[in-house]
């Protein structure tokens, strides 16, 4: 534990550097170039016991600095949990998520307390011989499913919120070297290559949205002690890389899509341990490789658009019931998206989605249903000019008859002041993947100011 702690302390150190560094380049070129920022507020109350589950504040800047050649972008953030719900000083149940000890990982530049201040992205863009290039730290968007990840696995998330935040700000912006290369013929190549192995971040313990699902999170063995070893990262330079081709050909929007890939979450194996004088079981977290083949298509027919997606993944990992293959059952999985968006009559957009996923090589003892089946709803309608806007998202997950409803009131008081509010509600069997989250339900309110 003494180790573990000087190497935080290492590790802030160097964080603390690389936040001046940045600071003293933003103050330098600062009247080359321009900056923006947007402080946003965010308070939420859940429903079971009534509390104040959230007391977000955000400034986010954005710098921008233009050459002949180039152009450069860093955007800075500092957030702060008044709440003290969502900023663990020290997160050791997943300490593992990002790069230890580096300066270039993708994780906070400094923390203390409820506070974080990183770099949400930080990237160049140039171009080569007609080739497009950004390097840095990025999101990269693969697929158009929303709410559900298909292809847009590129990116972890920051998963302590669940699935609430737009995918926008769930996205842990990743380091890595992005090429796109135009093709005859409204073709296009794009070429990534991603060093930096970040994982998804997930809910501390005890916290709201702490994964509890039987099928998600390991359950404990009746009479055994539990042994915690330490999780397993990559080693070495054992990088990602990914080659997605698009064309648009006969009216239809078409990309075919190679990702070489870790999981952004760990395989948990559990290995029952009786040559003690009791009986334990070893957990390890395991980060495994695997491979993704994706094809996705849309198209538009008069108001309403058709969009098809399929994603193969060559190494799936899912929780048994018992304790063989230390309590892990490896399959291919097969999962597809069809969604038609209407453009309906008074500015109102209905989108349905129709969601599956097949264990291609199902076992009696997984936990997971061989196929999972999902629907989305999701209903916007814009008022007054489109300063106001009115949202429904609406989830149900036919495995466990559980899902959400997530509703949101949106006004734009000028072009610099934005104000809403709503409610998600999570409802089911409390065995489920969103059930588990029924005492997590809220109310929230925010504001939005850029200057």
């Amino acid at each position: 534990m003494k180790i573990r702690q000087q190497l935080r302390q290492q590790h802030r150190q160097q964080h603390w550097l690389s936040a001046g560094a940045v600071t003293l380049i933003l103050l330098s070129s600062a009247v080359h170039s321009d900056f923006s920022s947007e402080l946003r507020s965010e308070l939420a109350w859940s429903d079971a016991p009534a509390a104040l589950s959230k007391a977000e504040l955000q400034l986010h800047n954005e710098w921008q600095y233009r050459t002949a050649d180039a152009s450069f972008n860093v955007q800075p953030r500092l957030r702060a949990d008044f709440a003290d719900t969502l900023y663990a000083e020290q997160p050791i149940s997943r300490a593992d998520n990002y790069p230890a000890g580096s300066l270039h990982s993708s994780g906070p530049l400094a923390q203390w307390d409820n506070v974080r201040f990183d770099i949400a992205e930080a990237y160049a863009d140039h171009t080569v011989y007609g080739v497009s290039l950004r390097s840095g730290k990025q999101q990269v968007v693969w697929g158009q499913a929303d709410g559900l990840r298909v292809l847009d696995i590129i990116n972890p998330q920051d998963l302590r919120e669940f699935n609430l935040p737009d995918a926008e700000d769930s996205r842990i912006a990743t380091w890595m070297f992005n090429a796109h290369i135009p093709l005859p013929n409204e073709q296009s190549l794009q070429w990534l290559i991603i060093p930096d192995l970040t994982f998804s971040e997930l809910a501390e313990p005890g916290t709201a949205f702490a994964i509890t699902s039987p099928e998600l999170a390991p359950q404990p063995v009746d009479g055994a002690a539990v042994n915690r070893l330490p999780s397993r990262r990559p080693e070495g330079r054992d990088w990602e890389h990914g080659l997605r081709w698009s064309a648009f050909l006969t009216g239809w929007d078409i990309s075919a899509s190679y990702f070489n890939f870790y999981h952004d979450t760990p395989v948990i194996y559990r290995t029952l341990n009786t040559g003690g004088s009791n009986v334990q079981v070893d957990v390890e977290a395991v980060y495994r490789r695997s491979h993704l083949l994706g094809l996705s298509a849309s198209t538009a027919i008069s108001s309403v658009v058709l969009r098809l997606e399929a994603g193969h993944t060559s190494r799936a990992f899912f929780l048994r019931d018992d304790l063989q293959s230390n309590g892990i059952s490896e399959s291919p999985e097969l999962a597809t998206v069809t969604a038609l968006d209407y453009q309906a009559p008074a500015d109102v957009l209905v989108s349905y989605q129709f969601y599956q996923s097949r264990i291609l090589a199902y076992q009696p003892h997984i936990i997971r249903r061989e196929i999972s089946t999902r629907h989305t709803l999701l209903l916007k309608k814009n008022l007054l000019n489109d300063t106001l806007e009115l949202s429904l998202f609406a989830l149900f997950n036919r495995d466990y008859n559980d899902g959400q409803l997530r509703s949101k009131v949106s006004y734009q008081l000028n072009d610099r002041w934005s104000l809403w509010s709503g409610a998600d509600y999570f409802f089911g069997d409390h065995a489920g993947p969103f059930g588990q989250f029924s005492s997590s339900s809220r109310f929230l309110i925010g504001w939005q100011n850029t200057f």
